[in-house]
């Protein structure tokens, strides 16, 4: 399978299949606890094609055995099948599928020449109580006329492995940030890098077409804008734009994303980064030299097209790998390599032929050795390149417990031990390689009593026995709404020990999740068959940054519509390089900082200026769809306490038919998770006449993550200001106590949490927007705690200097309290050029740069823009000139 020369046999074969048929003598094979092996013999001589295992044909160039394990006591004990031959430059590989070829993989093993025996372990260690078929097929790829042998043996099982749990108070981790991006309410999937710089990068997914969104942090501790609590994240807009042109609607890309960054050769280069994401038929790459400033595109990068599952890894300083899966449900994985940083890939190679799922990539930057691992329902593997992708060898990693549970991962230590690590749906497992992925530990298992169930594992290795594990759990089943996840971290610095030392520690500061979780990826919901909650969308990733911590990026609904993307940072504790602070293995530490209280009298949900749109197109225009800030306040009228709730927009007259504006709210959510609560809305609508009316309503999740609303009545009073562009909804409290079910009435002093809103006309294709969450918020406290001024007494945007400006301008924003902040860039026409802002500032005077550019990375053309600044509630703005 590996060399050009084993064609030539091709013809030899065919003539052999026109005389003769050769056939595994016997073909079914019984084993027994009691027996110690069965044996086996074979007599195919080979020419198969060796890209494609299908096209072997049968008696000639393989052949199949049928292995049955009998009921038994198998405990203590495992299986070890095995074919030999004498000509070590004959070439014979090993499939092994349950019940029958083309089943799930169990394992397999698929050496080259020159060798001469092939073996794959099958786990058992307990009882078996009915009849267990394997079907073994044997493949000749370039085979002397020569007998082969098989044998499987009964052998004693290795001895498990245990982790030794301890206390992790050691380690802390920042209090979580999310990430922000105009025009969409999810970005899910995170893909996370550091760079050998400090460069942090980040991307999720909208979904296709919608593209990806990118930000990066600074994460470089000799630099003087560091930020290891993540509390800057520099949005880079969307890296699979289709350029030049910023105003086509939808994006090259929006499914799986990945990111790898370059290793330059000297201490001064930046490192290159380069992104990959499924498109509609294809995969999109893009790549930049400049941090994410600018990047280059690839509409279509992969040479196998309907492609899915899309994974890359750096070598060097500009060569790339990518690997993915064919035509789903595909029956081959491919591998392209890239020495322009991943923009153009080489045609590919068949890294596996047996239908198994992409796991993960990465290589060991010592001996550029490439590690793939992918996964049936009942193994992983992993498949190892040692000639720079050119030919792979696939050796079993396990099979004692259930797999295709999102993702199997593969990641090497700065050592060379390879680690792998999978989900059984309840468990964390880890498995180690020291020979270079030919042979694998028994599995650890790493997670502990905090999660009955374990999904969505990813791992980083640093070190020498130092290893990083993430995952969601769950301390409840995944199979009813009553899941609560959290993401937790399991550290380890001894991880090829018999009897692992492994520390466990909560990542989340907060439920990121109050629902089961899809593990079937994409599918059709319908009331007779409902699809799982897919919010969180199917994996997430950790890495190192340059001091040895771990950063974390993942997903999280807990106040949102949908899945968005979230950060921490690990603080304090276990380094995961040896050598850091000192040679002492353990980060310097410092303590999480809280992150900035808004001000409660500020409006509790902001938004993007002019992120309304249609066909994923943005509305450059103020109009009634375009949310701008919601607040949420009381009134009291005949001694009865009203929720009063106005919504502003960037336009409203004349007012639109047919047309509704939501927000909403819940109550007695434990942990501010507002599914967990009782969840209402207040809502304006106008029929076709443009007429208004004002009711409220119960808000439900659904099983597959939207949201139904089960209106309840007329609210009290509402207007609609077309002056102030502002919808006003007032509701008494006292009238939702009949549809509270979750704990007291809602009344003065009541937190409400999962503040947001929604926009739209009827026709769902139509211009619409909906917001981020907000909250927690006290109902009716109108005491205000009002962060120190620090000389600032009102909100304020200093002129841009220089004015006019050739590459770039800065400017300062004044904020009398802290306060969630836009910037953004318009041009004259009023679209959207660059969002230089969205988040949190703290009070006082903030400087920041703009770089000149749009959010696609392109320079903005000469013209007059201006700037605007959305801050509690008001809106400053100042113009601009650029002048190229």
């Amino acid at each position: 399978m590996r060399t050009p020369r084993m064609l030539i046999i091709a013809s030899l074969a065919t003539m052999i299949a026109a005389s003769s048929v050769l056939a595994a003598t016997p073909s079914t094979i019984t084993i027994h606890a009691t027996d110690t092996q069965v044996t086996w013999s074979d007599g195919i001589l080979g020419g198969s094609n060796p890209n494609d295992r299908t096209t072997c044909v049968y008696g000639v160039s393989c052949d199949t055995l049928h292995l049955v394990i009998a009921p038994g006591d198998y405990t203590g004990k495992s299986l070890l099948v095995e074919i030999d031959w004498l000509n070590p430059g004959s070439d014979y590989d090993m499939y092994c599928f349950e019940n029958v070829v083309e089943g799930p993989v169990v394992g397999s093993s698929t050496n080259g020449a020159p060798e001469n025996t092939e073996q794959v372990p099958i786990s058992l260690n307990g009882v078996v109580s009915s009849p267990r078929t394997i079907a073994i097929q044997v493949v000749a790829w370039a085979a002397a006329p020569e007998p082969m042998s098989g044998v499987v043996k009964v052998q004693t099982a290795p001895a498990a492995r245990t982790a030794i749990f301890q206390n992790s108070t050691d380690i802390t981790f920042s209090p979580n940030v999310t990430m922000y991006a105009p025009g969409t309410g999810r970005d899910c999937e995170p893909s996370i890098r550091v760079d050998v710089r400090g460069n942090c990068y980040i991307g999720g997914i909208r979904g296709v077409p919608g593209g990806v969104d990118m930000w990066r942090f600074d994460l470089d501790p000799t630099s003087g804008t560091y930020d290891p609590q993540m509390r800057q994240p520099f949005y880079l807009g969307q890296p699979d734009s289709f350029a030049p042109s910023d105003s086509v609607g939808g994006k090259d890309g929006g499914g799986d994303i990945d990111l790898a960054t370059g290793f330059p050769d000297n201490g001064t280069d930046v490192p290159v980064l380069s992104e990959i994401s499924l498109a509609l038929a294809n995969i999109s790459s893009a790549t930049s030299t400049d941090r994410g400033n600018n990047f280059a595109h690839n509409m279509a990068a992969s040479s196998v097209p309907s492609d899915d599952r899309q994974w890359m890894e750096a070598q060097g300083p500009d060569t790339v790998y990518m690997m993915y899966r064919g035509v789903a449900p595909g029956t081959s994985l491919f591998c392209q390599r890239s020495t322009d940083h991943g923009l153009n890939y080489s045609p590919p190679t068949v890294v596996s032929p047996t239908g198994t799922t992409p796991g993960y990539i990465d290589v060991d930057h010592s001996n550029g050795y490439v590690y793939i691992a992918h996964l049936s329902s009942t193994s992983m593997l992993v498949s190892v390149s040692r000639d720079a992708g050119q030919t792979w060898t696939t050796h079993t990693v396990d099979n004692s417990t259930s797999h295709h549970n999102l993702f199997d991962v593969v990641k090497v230590g700065d050592d060379g031990t390879v680690y792998a690590v999978w989900s059984d749906k309840s468990s964390i497992h880890m498995a180690h390689s020291t020979d270079h992925g030919d042979s694998w530990s028994p599995p650890v298992t790493v997670s502990g009593s905090e999660s009955q169930s374990a999904l969505f594992p990813w791992l980083e290795a640093g070190s020498a026995g130092r290893v990083m594990v993430v995952w969601f759990g769950s301390a409840t089943p995944n199979n009813t709404d009553a899941c609560d996840w959290r993401v937790y971290a399991a550290f380890t610095s001894d991880a090829t020990a018999q009897n692992p030392h492994v520390k466990i520690v909560q990542v989340s500061d907060h439920v990121v999740h109050a629902s089961n979780i899809s593990l079937g990826g994409l599918g059709v919901d319908t009331p007779a068959t409902p699809q799982p909650n897919r919010n969180l969308c199917d994996y997430f990733q950790v890495a190192i940054d340059p001091l040895g911590a771990a950063v974390i990026a993942f997903t999280d609904d807990h106040n949102d519509f949908d899945g968005n993307t979230y950060a921490s940072r690990q603080l304090s504790g276990p380094s995961l390089y040896a050598s850091a602070n000192g040679g002492t293995g353990v980060l310097a530490g410092e303590s999480p900082i809280p992150l900035p209280t808004p001000n409660p009298g500020d409006p509790q949900v902001t938004d993007f200026l002019h992120d309304a749109g249609a066909s994923l197109q943005p509305d450059p225009n103020d109009n009634p769809y375009d949310i701008l800030s919601i607040r949420y306040g009381c009134a009291v009228v005949n001694a009865a306490v009203q929720l009063d709730v106005k919504m502003k927009v960037s336009g409203l007259a004349p007012v639109p038919p047919n047309t509704f504006w939501r927000s909403l709210f819940a109550a007695n959510a434990p942990g501010g998770t507002p599914d967990r609560g009782d969840d209402f809305y207040l809502q304006a609508t106008t029929d076709g006449s443009g007429t208004p009316s004002y009711t409220f309503g119960q808000a439900v999740r659904d099983s597959n993550g939207s949201y139904s609303y089960n209106p309840l009545g007329t609210a009290d009073a509402g207007s609609m200001d077309t002056g102030t562009n502002t919808v006003e909804v007032a509701l008494t409290l006292g009238r939702l106590d009949p549809y509270v079910t979750h704990g007291p009435g809602i009344r003065a002093g009541s937190t409400l949490c999962g503040l947001r809103g929604a926009t739209g006309t009827s026709n769902a294709n139509e211009i619409h927007d909906v917001t981020r969450g907000a909250g927690p918020m006290t109902v009716c406290s109108e005491v205000l705690a009002v962060d120190p001024p620090g000389g600032v007494t009102e909100f304020g945007l200093s002129a841009p200097r220089p004015n006019p400006a050739r590459s770039g301008t800065a400017f300062n924003l004044y904020l009398p309290r802290t306060a969630w902040v836009e910037l953004g860039v318009f041009d004259a026409s009023g679209r959207r050029v660059r969002s230089v802002q969205a988040g949190l500032l703290p009070a006082g005077t903030t400087q920041i740069r703009w770089d000149g550019r749009t959010d696609t990375g392109h320079p903005a053309p000469t013209g007059a823009y201006f700037v605007r600044m959305l801050a509690s509630g008001q809106s400053i703005r100042q113009r601009l000139v650029l002048v190229r």
